[in-house]
């Protein structure tokens, strides 16, 4: 039973019998995608944008550098709400196996997301009126990144990726005129994106 599975993985055409001569990534590319998160029971669905720049180290496999950026709001009671943008660095392994008409792929590697986010007027209002807390933010944080992906005579992708990050809420309390504390409450992203792309061949 074992060798009829390897044997039928083995004529699948994402396993070339001669992928060094049969795959069609360029040394170097330039990656643009347009997708969407979300939704999550705490963030709410939004637009994603990224440029990722792709160097094929060895075949089969590839090192990506990337800058993506993201919008959503935070639509759970638990959490102070607001709207929240997010400029995210990350670095990926990838693996990709192919024929010259189809690539699929499979990449992880670290992320370190930049949050900029800013309190609803109402939640800023109940929050100060009951707890005396005068400003709200989120930390940048580390995290990772899953990536799965199929490509199409060399320039269409179509990509699905999950990003794990764990930001904390920065909450600034007024004790009295000239004293001040902060406390923190960690909230834990769970982002799933889709997105379709184009690649640009780069010549050295």
């Amino acid at each position: 039973m074992t060798a009829l599975v390897f044997a039928t993985f083995m004529s699948l055409p994402l396993y070339p019998l001669n992928p060094t001569a049969q795959d069609t990534i360029a040394y170097m590319n330039l990656h643009l995608t347009a997708g969407i998160n979300g939704p999550s029971p705490i963030l709410s669905a939004g637009p994603d944008l990224s440029v990722k720049y792709e160097l094929m180290v060895y075949h089969p496999f590839i090192v990506r550098a990337a800058f993506d950026y993201r919008y959503g709001s935070i639509n759970s009671p638990v959490y102070a709400g607001g709207s929240l943008h997010r400029g995210l660095f990350s670095i990926e392994a990838i693996y990709y196996r192919g024929t010259k008409k189809i690539t699929g792929y499979v990449g992880a590697g670290p992320v370190y997301s930049m949050n900029n986010f800013n309190v609803s007027a109402e939640t800023s209002d109940s929050l100060f009126n009951y707890e005396h807390i005068t400003s709200v933010g989120m930390s940048d944080v580390l995290g990772y990144r899953i990536t799965g992906g199929l490509r199409w005579h060399k320039s269409f992708s179509l990509e699905i990726s999950l990003t794990d990050t764990r930001p904390d809420y920065t909450f600034t309390s007024r004790i009295d005129e000239n004293q001040y504390s902060v406390a923190k409450r960690e909230v834990r992203f769970n982002d799933f994106r889709v997105s379709i792309g184009y690649l640009f061949t780069l010549k050295m």
